[in-house]
Order: C-alpha cells, then sequence, then structure tokens
C-alpha cells in the first residue's frame, strides 16, 4: 500500500448475517430496529473461569453453552447470538447495562445530539456533533469514534451524501480509566466490574437512542447506520456493532489482535498483538473476571473475540 495504513481491515455486517447457505434462502434482516433481539432469552448457565476446560481448536460459534449440540438454523441464531454475547460479558468485558428509553431525553441544538440518561436518580449527559450533507434528509449516518468518521477521510461520506456523527468515548469512560471513578459509574456505582469495551457500546447505544428520540429532526435515517474506528477504536467499533444490532454496517479498521483475530491464532504467530500482551490493559479495558494468571491462556475461554463478526 505504498506505506500507508489499510483503510479498512474489515467491513462487517452486524454478526446476525452469514450464517451458511441454507440460510439466504429466508429473509434475512440487514438491520434491526431494536438493540438486541434476543434479550429476553435465558442466559446460559456460565461456570467459574477457573472450571472452563482448555480446548485448542477455534471454539464452534453454532454451538449451544451448554453443549448439547449446535444449530445453523436461522431461526436460533437470535438465541445463540444472545450465549455469545453473555459469554463476552461474563468472562471478558463485564455486564452492558439494559436502559429503558423512559430514562433517556434527547433533543438537537446547533447540529449537536444532546442526550441526557437518568439511572438511580444520577443523570449521565451526552453530546455528539453532526456534520450533515446538504439537502433535507433523512440521510444514512456513519457514528466515527473520536471524530466523525473515525479514521477514514470524511469526503468519503460526504460525497455520498452520509452524515457524520463524533462519538466522544471520554463522556462514558477514559481510555485509562480508573476503574469505578469514571462518568458511566456515577450511573451503575456497583458494577465497577465494568470494561471500557462494554462501557464505550453502552455509550454509542445512548446516542442511537437519543437518534431515536428526537425523530425526524435528527434528519438521520436510524435503518442505515454504520459505526467506523481505528486501533482501540477499530475494537470499539467492532464490539459496538455486534452488541447493538441497529447498526447496519461495522467498519473495523485496523482492530490488531482481540479485533478480527483470533486470540488462539495470535498466541501461536509469535511478534503480533496476543492475549498475553494485552493483559496489561485489563484494568482499563476489560472486566477483572478473568484472574491475570490465566489471561494469557485463550484456550479457556469459550468464546472467541472473533464471534463478535
Amino acid at each position: 500500500m505504498k506505506n500507508r495504513k489499510t483503510h479498512l481491515l474489515a467491513l462487517i455486517m452486524l454478526l446476525s448475517i452469514g450464517m451458511g447457505t441454507s440460510a439466504f434462502a429466508q429473509k434475512i434482516p440487514l438491520v434491526y430496529n431494536v438493540e438486541n433481539t434476543g434479550i429476553k432469552n435465558l442466559s446460559p448457565v456460565l461456570p467459574g473461569i477457573n472450571e472452563l476446560p482448555v480446548v485448542k481448536p477455534l471454539t464452534d460459534p453454532f454451538q449451544w453453552s451448554d453443549g448439547s449440540g449446535r444449530s445453523t438454523n436461522f431461526k436460533d441464531w437470535s438465541r445463540r447470538r444472545a450465549e455469545i454475547a453473555r459469554e463476552i460479558e461474563h468472562y471478558e468485558i463485564g455486564e452492558k447495562p439494559v436502559v429503558s428509553k423512559k430514562d433517556i431525553t434527547a433533543d438537537i441544538v446547533d447540529d449537536t445530539l444532546r442526550v441526557n440518561v437518568t439511572v438511580n436518580g444520577q443523570t449521565l449527559a451526552l453530546k455528539a456533533k453532526i456534520s450533515y450533507p446538504e439537502g433535507k434528509g433523512p440521510f444514512p449516518a456513519i457514528i466515527g469514534i473520536g471524530r466523525g468518521t473515525g479514521s477514514l477521510p470524511p469526503v468519503i461520506f460526504m460525497s455520498r451524501n452520509i452524515a457524520q456523527i463524533a462519538f466522544n468515548f471520554t463522556q462514558v469512560m477514559s481510555h485509562t480509566q480508573k476503574r469505578g471513578n469514571e462518568p458511566i459509574n456515577k450511573l451503575y456505582p456497583d458494577q465497577t466490574d465494568m470494561g471500557a469495551y462494554c462501557a464505550w457500546s453502552w455509550g454509542v447505544s445512548r446516542i442511537i437512542d437519543g437518534l431515536e428520540i428526537v425523530g425526524k429532526k435528527s434528519k438521520i435515517d436510524t435503518r442505515k447506520l454504520a459505526i467506523s474506528g481505528c486501533s482501540f477504536a477499530g475494537k470499539m467499533a467492532l464490539f459496538a456493532g455486534a452488541f447493538d444490532e441497529r447498526i447496519a454496517l461495522t467498519i473495523a479498521q485496523e482492530p490488531g489482535g482481540g479485533g478480527a483475530a483470533a486470540w488462539r491464532v495470535s498466541e501461536t504467530l509469535g511478534e503480533v498483538e496476543t492475549r498475553t500482551m494485552y493483559g496489561s490493559l485489563t484494568s482499563r479495558v476489560m472486566s477483572p473476571a478473568v484472574p491475570p494468571a490465566r489471561y494469557g491462556e485463550p484456550s479457556v475461554l469459550p468464546t472467541e473475540w472473533a464471534s463478535l463478526l
């Protein structure tokens, strides 16, 4: 690429597609109008981290958590997707809090989306600047981590009449989080085990809630939302897209190890980002559920981050 970074490492359409040849005979939505279609599914019974067996091969994304079998039938995907999400939350990033829209207010002021989330008598305010193309809309939109298009050239989107929404993740949790003392902890003081990839995904979902609450005034077509980020923000985009089914397109640019790459494979390659190396970030971006002594053992985890795809 003549010393230039590759613009896109992964172009991912929600983790609800790519279910096999037979699935494409069914009418599979490209996007949903709810954050989590599997919210009513019962959580699987998950053993403690020290009780998990070592599984060297890549895990089967279609195998039920209880080991009772597997299914590639699309009608079962909502349940299996919910299991994968719960495993990642339980063993790695912490549980993403569920929020009712009745606890959210939103408005647009000077092309800035303002969202207030009130939980346990405490309010967290989020602001997201929106850059609009010419015209009346509604426009498809990209949510960029840090700035309107993440690390991608804005002209790619503006020339296609795509609005740009900047997500300031520090309004939720800083990259160098002080556990229990971040903005989101004001709402959830008991969830000190929440990792940044959980908190940041929560924040993106609240921005989408705000767009839906504002409605036509936002001039955004919420059925055509994308998200993008690069490096650690590429992982952030990947988690946000996987944990919110209202996002139609995820562009995870150069997310490195723990992004689209499988930890089990990375550990065998040598000079690449591995889970052992990533362990130094545990106190900041991950939940402390996994003991440091086992952090370099990705083969005990029932779900690879690659399953986010």
